[in-house]
């Protein structure tokens, strides 16, 4: 099966390096919205509860606001990847995210790409390369350096749909769990008496 270099496909840079730009005084404030670390879940969704304010001295370059179709990956282990949609546009990502920008032009779709990139066995293959050290980093070249297979629109489309339709489940089923957990501690704390 014929592959291709993910940088041959895509746009790879690390995030911005926060304190560069981070305002020290109250005037000529910037306010943004930025990723953290927290923000890409194990089950590489976007926490959007995660994101913090960010107060920049000056206007931040658009190489480092996400996109839609853009993808997120956390560069700490474990290594996720998350597909940005465009309501998710414009938040400010950090040094320990990577930004992956699929090429104009790209016979690979970001869908595809995404859950690609979300594979376990990708995942290994990038935490391999992240060395023995004990808090292991991803190095972006070792993104740009791996070979995705170049399968035909059609079947990149199905991986597309199927990778988007996983994580609304999962979602879903998260959001579930919270508010049962929210229910259950609000039924105990109404039998116990409330508050003391």
């Amino acid at each position: 099966m014929k592959t291709c270099k993910i940088s041959d496909v895509a746009d790879i840079q690390s995030g911005l390096v926060l304190s560069r730009k981070v305002s020290k005084t109250n005037t000529g404030l910037h306010v943004y919205r930025r990723l953290t670390l927290r923000s890409i879940t194990d089950e590489s969704l976007l926490d959007m509860s995660s994101i913090e304010p960010y107060a920049a001295a000056e206007t931040i370059d658009n190489a480092f606001l996400t996109r839609e179709n853009d993808i997120i990956i956390r560069l700490f282990a474990p290594p996720r990847a998350v597909l940005i949609k465009k309501e998710q546009a414009g938040l400010v990502v950090p040094s320990q995210l990577a930004i992956v920008r699929v090429k104009e032009q790209s016979a690979i779709l970001p869908g595809y790409l995404s859950a690609y990139l979300s594979n376990e066995r990708c995942l290994e293959n990038l935490m391999e390369g992240a060395g023995a050290a004990a808090q292991k980093i991803i190095k972006v070249g070792s993104v740009a350096d791996m070979e995705i297979p170049c399968l035909p629109e059609e079947k990149q489309k199905i991986i597309s749909y199927m990778a988007d339709e996983q994580l609304n489940i999962l979602a879903l089923y998260k959001n579930i769990a919270k508010q049962e957990a929210l229910r259950t501690k609000r039924i105990i704390k109404d039998i116990i008496g409330g508050i003391r």
